[in-house]
This record gives C-alpha cells, sequence and structure tokens, in this order.
C-alpha cells in the first residue's frame, strides 16, 4: 500500500480531511448536548477516550519521525520498497496497543453505562452484575435470549430506549461484521486476554495543512473558496508516510489505528446523542 496511483489520491486525502473534520466535530457535540449530571461519567469518559487518541496520534508520529524513513516521495520505487521492508520489520511499541486498549474499554463502558441509567433503581440493586449493553452478532435463539439478552436490559421499562438498542445491534445491520459496534465489542475482549495486534504496513499520503485548511473551507461553503485538486496537490507537496494499523477492523485487514479508533469514538458519540434524547 506504499504505492498509491494517483485516481486513489482524492479518495485517500478525503479521509484525512474526514478524520480533521470528525475530530473537530466530537467536541462540540459533547458541549451540546451532554449538559444533564446523570451523564456527566459518559461525558467524561468520551473526553478522555478522544485526548487518549491524541496522545496515541503524537507518539505514533514520534516513532515514525525517529525511524530511518519518517516519509518517502512516490517517485523513488526502490527507496519506497526499502522503506515498506524497514517498518513491516520495526517492532511496535507494546504502549501502542495498551493506550489503544484504554480508548475501546472507555467507549465500551459508555455503552453500559448507559443501560446502567436508564435501569430501574430496585433492578440494578437486585442484579448489578447483569446489566450491559448487548452487542450480538446473530439474533439469539429463544433458549438464550434471557442470558445473552434480555437480562441485561430488563431493568429497562421505557420501550423506545429498548427498542433503540434492538436497532443498534450488529444483527440488524446489512453485514453485521462490519458493524462498529462489534467492532467495539470484539476489541475490548480481545483486550482483556491479549494486547490488541497491529501491522505496519500501510502508507498514508501527507499534504500541508494549508491544503487541508483549504479543503474544509470549500466542505463548509466559505465564500470564494475553490474546489481543492487532490491529485495536484499531492505532485507538487505530498509524500507518503507510514502508518500502523489493525491487522483486522471488521472486514477490513488493515485500518489506520487513529482513524479507527477515531470512527469507533464518533460513533459512540452519536449513540449516546441518540440516548440523551430519550431521557
Amino acid at each position: 500500500m506504499w504505492s498509491l496511483k494517483i485516481k486513489e489520491l482524492a479518495a485517500f486525502a478525503l479521509e484525512i480531511a474526514r478524520f480533521v473534520l470528525a475530530t473537530a466535530a466530537i467536541g462540540v457535540r459533547l458541549h451540546a448536548s451532554m449538559v444533564l449530571p446523570e451523564f456527566h461519567g459518559i461525558e467524561q469518559k468520551l473526553k478522555r477516550s478522544h485526548e487518549n487518541i491524541l496522545n496515541l496520534e503524537r507518539e505514533i508520529a514520534a516513532f515514525f519521525q525517529s525511524s530511518e524513513y519518517p516519509s518517502v516521495l512516490d517517485e523513488n520505487k526502490k527507496i519506497i520498497k526499502e522503506a515498506a521492508e524497514y517498518h513491516q520489520n520495526r517492532p511496535v511499541p507494546l504502549r501502542f496497543s495498551v493506550l489503544a486498549g484504554e480508548i475501546i474499554h472507555h467507549l465500551r463502558s459508555i455503552l453500559d453505562h448507559i443501560v446502567w441509567h436508564f435501569s430501574e433503581p430496585s433492578y440494578r440493586e437486585a442484579h448489578p452484575r447483569w446489566i450491559e449493553f448487548p452487542i450480538l452478532e446473530s439474533r439469539p435463539p429463544k433458549k438464550d435470549l434471557f442470558t445473552s439478552y434480555e437480562r441485561k436490559i430488563k431493568g429497562i421499562t421505557k420501550p423506545v430506549v429498548r427498542d433503540l438498542i434492538d436497532r443498534l445491534q450488529p444483527y440488524s445491520c446489512i453485514d453485521p461484521v462490519d458493524s462498529l459496534l462489534l467492532v467495539i465489542h470484539n476489541f475490548d475482549i480481545a483486550d482483556k486476554h491479549r494486547e490488541l495486534v497491529f501491522v505496519v504496513g500501510t502508507g498514508a499520503i501527507r499534504l500541508p495543512i494549508e491544503v487541508m485548511d483549504r479543503y474544509i473551507r470549500y466542505k463548509w461553503g466559505v465564500p470564494d473558496s475553490p474546489p481543492v485538486d487532490f491529485g495536484a496537490e499531492y505532485q507538487r507537496h505530498g509524500d507518503i508516510v507510514p502508518e500502523i494499523a489493525f491487522s483486522e477492523f471488521g472486514r477490513s485487514q488493515s485500518e489506520p489505528i487513529v482513524q479507527g479508533l477515531s470512527d469507533l469514538q464518533n460513533y459512540v458519540v452519536e449513540i449516546v446523542s441518540s440516548f440523551d434524547k430519550l431521557r
């Protein structure tokens, strides 16, 4: 993935811009929607996971900056091959896996916190260990319905809340394996027993901040902001930088971890916002 065709550059750069816009939006949504004290713990967990994503991003950048090949130009195929082999054989610091695991755990616990919030006090007191946000890839058979799903949300009496939990289930998706909820669930389980598995086999296009700023201004409809030709900008200014990726992310075999964690974070923010409206 180190050598990219020009026709792929625009899509790749759009992903970068999407990350910039998504991360910027997190703080706005948090401030706007989570103002009541009952969800204060959720708000703090979201802020903490967002801080950890930014910290991880900085540490990964420093890790590659100290390498022999912090970036390469697409013009020299020999150097690209050497850089790819160098980074693929370079051990990924265990700390990155630990930080990513902490982020995943925060996101998973936020979901459980939602179910706890909507559960009746009597059910909380009687069955505190049963309460959690169910996440199921397939709809459970009748014989397993209580233990794998129903008892976890039995304390919730609002039909609209129970309905939303059901609609969010991976089994309600077109492709359950690609459900971000299932990705969070599987990562959280994996992190409890072993470190999350990363690979260094992807390359990302780096463009000057000024280019991305022009794109964002155009995207938001700022007057006199022309569209950005990412292919031309890459030819003039761009280079390829190494990235650390999850070895598995749903059906994807290589998802950059900062982008992936940001997508999971934003998805949980949307979920929290949906439940916040039902209180």
